[in-house]
């Protein structure tokens, strides 16, 4: 068990006091153990409860809130009109408001701290933990934190009706409208449990349970305008309105999540690093999907998310694995030494929400234990959220020896069928993860003094076969996949140029292009533009993929300036196309 003051000395705000306050405080502490389903508090704390082990929930009103784990605090008169309990076997430390009262007298940064969180000085409070400024958070709009349509019905909708259309959306609320999109009243899972509970027949008008009149708030007043609305009227739900017409709905954990993101991916980092099971890593997974779908409306751009979810799914793959393994050497006996590789998007550290497998293994020889085992880890990462690739490019398809890869790749380059090509184009991007690394730089050294002209021409007429919609008229294309004619060309082009220059360890397509410029390719000009386009088409999906929409663009949907910015983009992808036609002289025909 970690020592006391070890374990408190790392958690916020206790890392602002000197050791002589931190040696009072632990000269204070009491610890208080709770069983499962246990009440901790009711009304108002009057001391400040920091988790050691196990979990609890806050309610209020009969609604889970908030939950807390390990190293988290809360308590002290902050959650006033609110119940805690124990979600699990749990144990706390607590400490008397007394006490704190008198760090708070003597730390400046301290009270500043207890200050912002008993004013609910949420921007105050960020900039102390993360160090930074929250304006623009701040400053951002109603209308930005809406990330679905609205769901809504009319005033004689039934109370079934409406159930079935909040679970067919996934949603908590329905908005009830009438008059051309007027709310009237909103429908929540709290007004769902009280049908439950007084309700005759589920052919009953969702009118008789709705909130009503509703509250709402216009799309383009200030974010933290709707965070006091929420706070104040202890509501769970706002509905957004356009000139007094449904335009959306945003609940307390949108907001909130504005103000805390960069925390929570953190944190859930560092939970992902000591999981001990796959349920664990399910549940971290789950919730860093949401984080990340927060950075994203934030408005984080592509490069800087990318690279934060490569290293999150490469710690999440690593844990599955390393898991697996164990219960597999012990049941079957020690595995021939094998390194398992990411491959596509996942090699290139260009990963964003809607990932899924593409793996293999290269081993050292007889393949059967390791096929099997193959077979548990793609199955295990299915079960914590990472979907089998649909083409079967997986570890437990793909899982041979260094010499049978090297045959293998040897077929592709000297059969040079559209299949191999195609074969090329998704093995070409390599990146070991866990394992014998040594295996994959010995098959990527084989690799590049394979590659000849020929090779470069066919893959080269690969990466160039889809061009991008006309560009005359872009506001008048229905959909766009930006996946298959903006982003696919670009990395795959890029490939080719590296390829040529036995760039051999770098797999990123940003870096293998500054890395083109560096040995002097081409421009930096024609750098800096297919970046920009790239970096552009990749948050457009990606804020695509947080609306639930894949890479299927609606560019009617778009603003103005989006679809002018495609338009452009669009441009530079043919542009850059054509530079790789002309430099493998894919035009005169394979």
């Amino acid at each position: 068990m970690l020592p006391p003051k070890e374990f408190i000395k790392k958690i916020k705000p206790f890392d602002l006091l000197s050791e002589e306050e931190v040696d009072f405080l632990v000269s204070k502490l009491d610890v208080e153990a709770f069983e499962e389903g246990e009440i901790i508090f009711s009304g108002i704390p009057k001391k400040l409860y920091i988790v050691f082990s196990g979990h609890v929930g806050l309610y209020k009103n009969g609604e889970l809130i908030e939950e807390f784990g390990k190293g988290d605090i809360f308590g002290l008169g902050i959650y006033e009109n609110s119940k805690a309990v124990a979600s699990s076997d749990t144990i706390c430390f607590t400490i008397k408001r007394d006490f704190i009262n008198r760090i708070v007298a003597e730390n400046a940064k301290f009270r500043d701290f207890i200050e912002k969180i008993m004013k609910r000085d949420l921007k105050g409070l960020i900039c102390l933990l993360e160090g930074r400024g929250l304006d623009d958070a701040l400053l951002m709009k109603v209308a930005d934190c809406i990330t679905k349509k609205p769901v809504f019905c009319d005033v004689y909708t039934t109370v079934r009706d409406a159930a079935l259309k909040m679970e067919m959306n996934g949603v908590g609320s329905i908005v009830v409208v009438k008059n051309e999109m007027t709310p009237v009243g909103i429908f929540t899972n709290r007004d769902l449990r009280k049908f439950v509970i007084h309700g005759t027949s589920k052919e009953e008008k969702v009118s008789t349970y709705m909130s009503s009149p509703v509250l709402s708030i216009e799309f383009d007043r200030p974010l933290f305008e709707a965070y006091q609305i929420l706070n104040s009227r202890r509501i769970n739900h706002l509905v957004v309105t356009r000139y007094g017409k449904l335009y959306g709905v945003i609940s307390v954990k949108d907001v909130m999540s504005q103000f805390e993101p960069f925390t929570s991916v953190s944190i859930l980092h560092r939970k992902l690093g000591k999981a001990t099971n796959l349920e664990e890593i399910k549940s971290i997974h789950d919730r860093i999907v949401e984080s990340i779908k927060n950075l994203s409306i934030r408005g984080i751009g592509f490069y800087e998310l990318s690279s934060l979810i490569s290293s999150f799914y490469d710690l999440l793959t690593e844990k599955v694995i390393e898991i697996t393994e164990k219960s597999f050497t012990k049941e079957f006996g020690e595995l021939r030494d094998y390194v398992w590789i990411n491959m596509g998007s996942s090699a290139r550290k260009e990963q964003i929400l809607a990932t899924d497998q593409d793996n293999m293994i290269i081993h050292s020889g007889n393949s059967e234990d390791l096929r099997e085992f193959a077979k548990i880890v793609n199955n295990n990462l299915e079960f914590v959220g990472i979907p089998k690739c649909s083409g079967g490019y997986m570890a437990m398809n793909w899982c041979m020896s260094v010499e049978e890869w090297r045959k293998k790749f040897e077929n592709w380059m000297t059969s040079l069928s559209p299949e191999n090509v195609r074969y090329l184009t998704v093995f070409l991007d390599l990146r070991a993860i866990h394992g014998k690394k040594d295996f994959l730089d010995e098959l990527i050294g084989f690799i590049h003094e394979k590659v000849n002209a020929q090779v470069l021409r066919y893959l080269a007429s690969d990466a160039v076969m889809l061009e991008p919609p006309k560009l005359g008229g872009i506001r008048g294309v229905e959909e766009f996949d930006v996946k298959k004619f903006g982003i696919y060309p670009i990395v795959n082009c890029t490939r080719v140029l590296a390829l040529e220059k036995k760039i051999i360890n770098i797999t990123n397509t940003r870096e293998r292009l500054m890395k083109l410029v560096e040995i002097g390719s081409f421009s930096e000009n024609i750098l800096k533009s297919v970046l920009d386009s790239y970096e552009f088409l990749q948050n457009l999906r990606l804020k695509n993929q947080v609306a639930g929409k894949g890479n299927i663009l609606n560019v009617k949907n778009l603003s103005r300036i989006n679809q002018f910015a495609l338009k452009d983009t669009l441009r530079i992808v043919q542009d850059f196309e054509k530079l790789v036609k002309g430099k493998f002289f894919v035009e005169v025909g394979l």
